[in-house]
């Protein structure tokens, strides 16, 4: 069974273990992240491409403008190279999944993981030298299947684990590059209805100091870090039926662990994977429009939750998973 043919990519996976959770109270304002001196870059997203029955990457400026394919392969989740030059990326092989990496320009593109299992949604360190992701030996149907998180160093090698004993899903280092924040699922909702219980840890990057910033939720995925490391984001799975805020984008302050409505669902719009841009001024994001049924990327002001489509997808060719780099530097990591 291929992840990615699941509607959100892990929820296949989610409903391994099932125990009962409370919810978080929402309060507070909707919020925006100070700007950071990074420039915005590219963007990144995937389009379903019916050749290989499944998604692959594409990249264009962030505008949506001058689109171009980057990967030939089933691939999903990736991540821009801090010096935004290249991308590291997840895809499907015959025994898994694993990761690779690529230059911009479609060239110098390397396999990183390798063996049996998956290892998914990779992400970089803040100076390019590290790469952290969730992995597991085990396939997504074997009995008790789980993943933790893992660092490896930017060209595969010294791969060790960070977390183990959980079910640890999508790390994502802190601007300061010294802690991490990940997803923990912790039990399933409604085995009918493909939502779990996600919680979102933060600790540091060897693993010790875990502590919980957001108590588990029915629906809960996708955590990310402002740029200026004040708040994180994550989403509830729109397609989880009967979730509080389900389709709607969150922010939590790590500090005070008081839960922000950024932009919520509502009968036109529902929303998924959102990823800030470089300079914090804005957020890119998977928008369902329901009059259509189409997934779409769009851009959507922090402060304000309104959007403005970037990428156009259809019934037939939707786009997803989205990621923004930085302006392109000299310096090559």
């Amino acid at each position: 069974m291929h992840l990615s043919h699941q509607p959100n990519r892990h929820v296949g996976r989610r409903l391994a273990v099932v125990v009962a959770v409370a919810t978080a109270v929402l309060a507070g304002p909707v919020v925006q992240a100070e700007a950071s001196p990074t420039q915005n870059g590219s963007i990144a997203f995937g389009r379903f491409d019916p050749e290989l029955g499944d998604s692959s990457i594409w990249i264009a400026n962030a505008e949506g403008r001058e689109q171009r394919r980057l990967t030939t392969v089933p691939s999903f989740f990736s991540d821009w190279r801090p010096d935004g030059r290249g991308l590291v990326f997840d895809f499907v092989a015959k025994d898994g999944v694993h990761i690779s990496r690529i230059e911009s320009d479609g060239t110098g593109e390397r396999q990183l993981t390798f063996g049996a299992g998956i290892q998914e949604v990779p992400r970089y360190s803040p100076d390019g030298r590290e790469i952290i992701f969730d992995a597991s030996s085990q396939q997504p149907d074997d009995p008790g299947f789980h993943t933790d998180i893992w660092l490896m160093a930017a060209d595969g090698s010294h791969a060790r684990p960070v977390t183990s004993g959980g079910f640890d899903v999508e790390p994502v280092f802190s601007p300061n590059g010294r802690y991490i924040a990940f997803g923990r699922i912790v039990g399933a909702t409604d085995p009918n209805n493909f939502s779990q219980h996600e919680a979102i840890y933060v600790g540091r990057t060897d693993g010790t100091g875990l502590h919980q910033v957001v108590e588990p939720r029915a629906g809960l995925e996708h955590p990310r870090w402002s740029p200026d490391g004040q708040f994180l984001t994550f989403n509830i799975a729109p397609d989880a039926i009967g979730a509080p805020g389900a389709g709607t984008i969150y922010a939590v302050r790590h500090d005070d662990h008081r839960l922000h409505i950024i932009r919520a669902a509502d009968r036109e719009w529902s929303f998924t994977k959102a990823v800030w841009s470089p300079k914090g001024d804005a957020i890119l994001v998977v928008c369902h429009r329901n009059a259509t049924n189409t997934n779409n990327i769009c851009r959507m002001n922090p402060a304000t939750g309104e959007i403005d489509q970037v990428v156009a997808g259809s019934p037939s060719r939707p786009v997803n998973f989205p990621s923004w780099g930085p302006r392109p530097t000299k310096t090559r990591h």
